[in-house]
């Protein structure tokens, strides 16, 4: 059978998804298991294409299954859209929804145009899948599935096989190649996504991945992570672990085969204070590597605030952690959750500790409530719009304690701060130099200086009126959603 794998558009507001612009990683590793049964497949990432040169693409395929990615809550109306889309230029096709936010909140895809929703590990569900559509086989018998049809969804049983990692096959990676330069990360390009590991054993409130992982920890080998390796030909990597480092002992194997296979790559990687505090010499293994940048999700200033988001660390680790960093010379950004109720000494305590710690290169996340969280079932009720392109993270979808004006007035001045503490340690100068020199150099194309630079970001995010705008427009947006989701939007479903 043909498979189009299918990436929705850019949304129209800042957020995450225009600050980190990366491959769709989780489609290319669920396209490898499709074609190794002898199937077709192509990837579509509408980010890129557009949604008109995207469907036509799609159309000259001639796919028999349309496979469309939701990963973050920020996508669902704009899959939508790329559902009717398809629906009327690819009528024959059997649409399918997967990725991350459909399988927390399956229920909210369950709408005219969608035949089947996905839930949990594509490569566990996808190939038993498309062989039960091309051998006409009994779908009710393919585990992980939403079978939407018209009378009443049928749930199958979840899909439990959760193979090994090093079982799987290699990301179908040539299936982005004509995208490859455009995917990056601040100064980062081109970049690629690495997979290492699965899954978290932690059980933050605001963080779905333990639960979409049930609470399991998969880890690839160091001779399957060599193999990954070896296939990718860009020289700056994000490691998509949630924890790397987790397993102290395979972080160093992995080290030592790096180190010695000779590939050196800029390495970005995710990890815990508290890891880089008890086990610092990970640090200078991994530099042996190549470069090393470290992304931090520090979450709150004191230990108060810590245990608030169940995060089961200590203020006093994160403190010394970025000071191991500092002494060793690596590049970090620490991560904090502001949250909707936060009064203005709440802001100025953080840009006190900022201010302290010279951590110009901070990051700042709204306290968001996503679907499948701990967090979304304990104040679902609170939630105050259905606008759903405002779950980015940096934009309150809960009241606030202050005014939204105030509150956003307070939330810039946290991004003008680190602004203003980057030219004071790094001089003015010097931080427009390193933009430029990127770009002479090809490591970063001007769309990307224009979309997802730091430096063009923390101008715009210390402006209130960025995230206001948003706001102002919501109606607008939810109008359009309106349209979409009434009677006659959208086909009516029916597994072809």
């Amino acid at each position: 059978m043909k498979v189009s794998f299918v990436k929705a558009p850019i949304g129209g507001i800042i957020g995450l998804e225009i600050i980190t612009f990366v491959e769709p990683l989780g489609l290319e590793c669920v396209a490898a298991s499709i074609l190794q049964h002898g199937h077709d497949c192509q990837i579509i990432d509408m980010r890129i294409d557009g949604i008109e040169n995207g469907s036509t693409k799609v159309v000259k395929f001639e796919p028999e299954i349309i496979g469309i990615q939701v990963n973050f809550t920020t996508e669902r109306y704009r899959a939508l859209r790329v559902i009717q889309k398809l629906r009327q230029r690819v009528p024959q096709a059997t649409i399918v929804v997967g990725g991350h936010d459909a399988s927390r909140d399956p229920k909210w895809f369950i709408r005219p145009g969608i035949d089947i929703i996905v839930v949990g590990d594509g490569e566990e569900v996808m190939p038993d899948l498309v062989h039960a559509l091309d051998k006409g086989l009994d779908l009710k018998k393919v585990a992980g599935l939403v079978i939407n049809q018209e009378s009443s969804p049928v749930y199958t049983p979840p899909a439990t096989g959760r193979r090994k990692l090093d079982d799987l096959p290699l990301p179908a990676r040539d299936l982005i190649a004509d995208y490859a330069s455009e995917y990056y990360i601040n100064f980062r390009r081109p970049l690629s996504l690495m997979e290492t590991a699965r899954g978290c054993p932690f059980k933050c409130n605001f963080c779905s991945v333990w639960k979409f992982h049930e609470s399991s920890f998969r880890e690839k080998s160091p001779d399957r992570v060599i193999e990954e390796l070896a296939q990718i030909q860009s020289p700056n990597i994000f490691v998509t672990d949630d924890i790397f480092w987790l397993n102290v002992k395979r972080g160093r194997a992995l080290a030592s085969a790096i180190k010695a296979s000779g590939i050196k790559k800029h390495f970005t990687i995710q990890t815990r204070s508290d890891i880089i505090c008890k086990f610092s010499h990970l640090i200078d293994m991994w530099k042996e590597c190549g470069e090393l940048s470290i992304f931090l999700g520090l979450e709150k200033v004191d230990d108060a605030g810590l245990k608030s988001v169940n995060k089961h660390n200590v203020a006093a680790k994160n403190d010394l952690a970025l000071e191991i960093l500092r002494d060793k010379g690596v590049g970090y950004t620490p991560n904090f959750i502001v949250d909707p109720d936060w009064e203005i000494e709440d802001f100025n305590k953080l840009k006190r500790w900022i201010e302290q710690k010279g951590a110009y290169n901070s990051g700042f996340s709204v306290l968001t409530p996503l679907p499948g969280t701990d967090l979304w079932d304990e104040v679902q009720d609170q939630v105050n719009t259905e606008d759903w392109e405002l779950f980015d993270i940096v934009h309150a979808v809960l009241p606030t304690k202050m005014s939204l004006q105030q509150f956003y007035q307070e939330y810039a001045n946290l991004w003008k701060h680190t602004l203003d503490i980057r030219f004071r340690e790094r001089g003015r100068l010097t931080a427009y130099v390193g933009m430029l020199a990127a770009f002479a150099t090809g490591k970063v194309s001007l769309r990307a200086i224009r979309r997802g630079m730091r430096l063009g970001m923390a101008n715009m995010l210390s402006n209130p009126d960025t995230f206001l705008k948003a706001h102002h427009e919501s109606d607008q947006r939810l109008s359009d959603a309106k349209s979409l989701l009434a009677p006659g939007g959208l086909t009516t479903p029916g597994v072809h």
